[in-house]
């Protein structure tokens, strides 16, 4: 694949960092079992933390005495270079060099605690903070003066942030930083939780033990992190991915459904879902109440889904040419099965990046099948305000790579408890409450299940994933290659509907509008109201649900959101028109699945999600 760049090690210049260069290389094309792999990382990642905690008492010390650093050259990554250590040697600095501001800050929290002492505060907590909806908390003496005393606190530590000078990146650091600390040092995480202290007392005990017996169990299968959803809540192909369909091809890397018409015609274009390869396809096909699937099919689109395989080790060199490939095999089929020359893509996620991989690559070759693309909640863009590129550095996105690739794949729950993180009241201490505190089982959602049910992905396909953010690929003309082309994306002209999450803090919504920006067509931009995932999951069931369109997508972000529309609604209605004006015409709805060539191998959601 020809997204390689030149991984930068300038960060592991010093003394820990070349050891842990060292063990790369030894461990380099070694045959390790998983025990000899999960103790490599462990080392790795301890002598990471070492070489961190070496830079962070150099830098601190530089920043107070006023030497210059040693910074490596700047290079033509779109990754930049101040992570965790730069974050916290910028708090203590801060704090140091302006003891005036620091003191004033402490002093307004002192006279505060003072009045909270006296019985005199009035601070309450936010009317929408779930965590304190129990009375007893401001009828109790004790706790009320307990989470004032936080509330204070917490208040104090973004009023010090806000007197900062800083730039936009080192705030949004800082605060996620103050986040972290704020949300897990809430009282609400304490046993003496008034909900979990009533509990204890109707159930007489059992929540308690129950609390632990839950925590004994995450520590030991759940990486000590509180479980979201109950592994039995519910079954796939019995309470999701439900919609009736059929296997119409199997290649090595995935298979292809085909959906069962419920309407008497359909639109002569079918329509391809191209979901991440990081997740499996049901995402779109939950329970049928919230099935995008279901729901374009009963709008009358014949619709089609890859489910992805789900790779091991043996598939570690599996790369975006080998997934590129293997879906234009699938459209060819798709093609063949509904005997329409062009067809329409919906891609979301990392699924969006193979999805325009294909599209570009398509496109070097002047094959026009794929007439429409509906990206959703997909940032192309490097430095568009993602969490996840905050702390990212040429070290860490090494370090990153070297362990997928000692593992020969990513897994997918390491990766979604990083996730879980950047919203840590709503993803993680929720559930310590509810779980641990409270003894019960996290109450049941499908897209929590789907979520939690997740995948891995080949080493080499992770690493070209990296090198299309790191390389910028799609404003750069030739920065990646595929199946041997390279490629340039202003080559390419399919006409596209772009969706965005307004609390989209993955994919921000801003990178989505500036990718609809940079691709030639007719594009449509939507605004959703909510986060990653759920701006997607916006069924027209959903009560008191917006979305907003502004038809101008030349405005900057901020001048299209402020002159754009808000309409009621789900937006999957004012999509469904979008994508039925760009199907072609009607006909009558086939009476099979598959075609003589490729007759259905055996019912959806087929034999890929299982794995």
């Amino acid at each position: 694949m020809g997204a390689s760049s030149d991984r930068s090690r300038s960060g592991e210049a010093g003394l820990f960092g070349r050891i842990g260069a060292f063990v790369d290389e030894a461990i380099a094309g070694a045959t390790l079992t998983p025990s000899d792999r999960e103790g490599t990382a462990i080392a790795r990642g301890a002598i990471f933390l070492l070489d961190e905690a070496a830079k962070l008492v150099e830098g601190l010390r530089c920043r107070v005495t006023g030497e210059q650093s040693e910074a490596p050259p700047p290079g033509d990554s779109a990754v930049g270079d101040k992570g965790f250590v730069h974050t916290l040697e910028l708090i203590l600095a801060l704090a140091m060099k302006q003891p005036e501001l620091t003191a004033r800050t402490y002093a307004r929290f002192a006279a505060e605690a003072l009045s909270i002492l006296r019985g005199e505060s009035a601070i309450k907590p936010a009317i929408r903070d779930f965590r304190f909806k129990d009375q007893l908390w401001l009828e109790s003496g004790v706790l009320r003066t307990l989470l004032q005393l936080y509330l204070a606190w917490a208040d104090t530590m973004g009023r010090w942030l806000e007197e900062q000078q800083l730039d936009a990146a080192d705030r949004r650091r800082i605060a996620f930083i103050f986040e972290q600390l704020v949300a897990a040092v809430a009282p609400s995480n304490l046993p003496i939780n008034p909900s979990a202290l009533r509990r204890a007392d109707r159930t007489e005990g059992a929540s308690a033990v129950n609390g632990v017996h839950n925590w004994v169990d995450d520590v030991i299968r759940n990486h000590a992190m509180p479980r979201q959803i109950s592994r039995d809540a519910y079954v796939v192909g019995k309470d999701l991915a439900l919609t009736e369909g059929a296997v119409v091809f199997r290649n090595a890397q995935l298979e292809l459904i085909q959906y069962a018409p419920l309407t008497e015609t359909v639109r002569r274009r079918p329509v391809l879902i191209f979901p991440p390869q990081i997740n499996k396809y049901y995402a779109f096909d939950l329970r049928p109440a919230n099935s995008m699937i279901g729901h374009l099919v009963k709008s009358g689109l014949q619709v089609f889904t890859l489910s992805w395989f789900n790779p091991t080790a043996a598939q570690s060199a599996w790369n975006l040419d080998t997934y590129v490939a293997a879906a234009i095999e699938a459209t060819d089929v798709m093609r063949e099965i509904t005997s329409s020359r062009r067809f329409g893509v919906v891609s979301a996620c990392a699924g969006g990046l193979s999805a325009m991989a294909m599209l570009g690559y398509l496109a070097e070759r002047g094959d026009s099948r794929i007439a429409n693309h509906s990206l959703l909640v997909t940032c192309l863009l490097p430095n568009e305000g993602s969490d996840l590129e905050l702390f990212a550095t040429p070290t860490l996105i090494e370090m990153a790579g070297s362990y997928v690739r000692n593992n020969g794949v990513m897994y997918g729950d390491e990766l979604a408890k990083v996730f879980y993180w950047l919203r840590p009241n709503d993803l993680v201490w929720r559930y310590w409450i509810n779980n641990y505190l409270l003894g019960k089982a996290p109450p049941p959602l499908d897209v929590l299940f789907w979520d939690n049910d997740s995948t891995r992905v080949p080493a080499a396909l992770h690493a070209d994933f990296v090198d299309m953010y790191t390389n910028d690929v799609f404003r750069k003309a030739n920065a990646l290659s595929v199946l041997g082309r390279p490629i340039d994306f202003r080559r390419l002209k399919v006409d596209s509907y772009f969706v965005g999450g307004e609390d989209d803090n993955l994919m921000p919504w801003i990178g989505c509008y500036h990718a609809c920006q940079l691709f030639r067509g007719r594009h449509a931009f939507v605004l959703s109201t909510s986060g990653h995932v759920q701006s997607l999951l916006r069924p027209p069931r959903i009560a008191n649900t917006v979305y907003y369109t502004n038809e101008d997508i030349a405005l900057s972000a901020a001048e299209w959101r402020r002159t754009a529309v808000e309409k009621r609604g789900s937006w999957w209605e004012h999509w469904h028109g979008w994508l039925h004006e760009k199907s072609g015409g009607t006909k009558k709805a086939p009476n099979r699945l598959g075609s003589d060539g490729h007759p259905p191998l055996m019912p959806a959601p087929g034999s890929y999600v299982f794995d």
